[in-house]
């Protein structure tokens, strides 16, 4: 589907698992997550670096110039990047899941066009918008489509050569109703508006993106349910409802690992003011870290037994006996897993940073920056605290939101 020296450049770098790779790119990692902190983005140097070693193709199908990984060994591999820099985990995750989840229904054709360059980025502003913006209007133009939208949370867009947007975020101007079609719009056809000025992930670039009278040709639109799952693809993730989800998740326990790491170390040397001993010798300190291992581990066991169980239910493809589609029994505990892992995480990284005492405040320190990103990975909408409510109600006999299982957005 692809040019074959696409598919040769991968299979040469899968000789080096991924896991292996990043961990050789800690040194750039490193320092590509302090210098987005002040371009509140990825430069552009490190995503290229990232793309280089496939850190955003590695979900895709063998036949795009993938390297095919389930829904485990891809939450092993955002755990790697954001336990390095959360925001460096979080453009991992997103540009590799979007890459992945737009070409589920995807034309060959257009799959063809856009995977054939290997750095190959796609955004996705699909947040309300911040401040001034045209709209949300989407009208027919022919066989095209015209936009005036502007969306938030895109992130990575500093670095995309392309956007997607689902129709489900416009507006018709004709029927009222959300836009029968799905876009991709290339760089150069999409404006980023600096909206992104927060604590956590501050280096993800999640700004605003937005379309002026932009015409999207047939050849670039997708089906207006663009994330259905996939009658192309064998592997179960590209009919996993929680793809999105555990990604989201995955970001949040690297962190979490990030810290305890983080403090693992601080705790060697570091003497609290008005004590004796060092904190790896007080008792107290003893405690918590290991709860903080035990909650960390339970959680993310919880996250990799669930996605398992559910892709295995999923299996191959349905002409081949699997299922299109997963039982609820199989959705719900892998999506409560994902929440309960990013809040779980949270606790954890504010516990330890109080435990670090002043040194968890002060601006050079990573327990600082790792406690503002596990609080922004907990708020994500696909993995926040609501869910606990969403899912507790089923418990006692209401039927699930409708439409819970079907994968709304990245």
């Amino acid at each position: 589907m692809v040019r074959p020296e696409i598919i040769e450049r991968q299979k040469e770098l899968s000789k080096t698992p991924i896991l292996e790779r990043i961990a050789a790119m800690k040194d750039s990692l490193v320092a590509a997550g302090d210098e987005a902190q002040q371009l509140r983005h990825l430069p552009a140097w490190a995503s290229k670096e990232m793309a280089d070693q496939g850190l955003y193709r590695y979900a895709l199908p063998r036949e795009l110039g993938g390297e095919g990984l389930c829904a485990r060994e891809q939450i092993e591999v955002i755990e790697a990047a954001s336990a390095i820099d959360g925001s460096v985990g979080w453009c991992t995750q997103i540009s590799s899941e979007i890459n992945a989840l737009i070409i589920r229904r995807m034309d060959p054709a257009l799959a063809h066009k856009i995977f054939d360059d290997w750095d190959v980025l796609v955004c996705s502003g699909h947040g309300p918008a911040n401040g001034p913006n045209p709209g949300r209007a989407a009208q027919r133009d022919g066989d095209g489509w015209r936009l005036n939208y502007q969306g938030s949370f895109a992130s990575g867009c500093h670095n995309a050569n392309w956007n997607f947007l689902m129709g489900a975020m416009t507006r018709d101007e004709t029927t009222g109703e959300p836009a029968n079609a799905s876009f991709m719009v290339p760089v150069g056809e999409f404006e980023i508006i600096d909206t992104w000025d927060t604590g956590g992930m501050r280096g993800s670039g999640s700004h605003d993106v937005r379309m002026t009278d932009c015409y999207v040709p047939p050849e670039h639109l997708l089906p207006f349910r663009s994330l259905a799952p996939s009658e192309t693809w064998d592997n179960p993730t590209f009919r996993n409802p929680t793809h999105a989800i555990y990604n989201k998740a995955a970001v949040a326990l690297g962190v979490c690992r990030g810290a305890i790491d983080t403090f693992i170390e601080l705790a060697q040397e570091k003497t609290p003011w008005g004590t004796a001993n060092t904190l790896k010798d007080q008792p107290q300190i003893q405690y918590r870290i290991g709860e903080a291992q035990a909650t960390l581990l339970s959680a993310r066991s919880f996250v990799m037994e669930t996605q398992d169980r559910l892709e295995e239910h999923l299996g191959p493809l349905p002409k081949d006996g699997g299922r299109m589609e997963p039982e609820w029994e199989y959705f719900w505990p892998a999506l409560l897993a994902c929440s309960h892992a990013a809040q779980s995480s949270r606790k954890v990284v504010s516990m330890i940073n109080n435990t670090a005492g002043t040194t968890g405040c002060r601006m050079d320190s990573p327990l600082e920056r790792q406690l503002r990103d596990a609080q922004q990975a907990a708020n994500h909408a696909l993995i926040s605290y609501r869910h606990y409510e969403d899912l507790g109600k089923t418990f006692v006999g209401h039927e699930p939101p409708e439409g819970y299982m079907h994968l709304s957005r990245a």
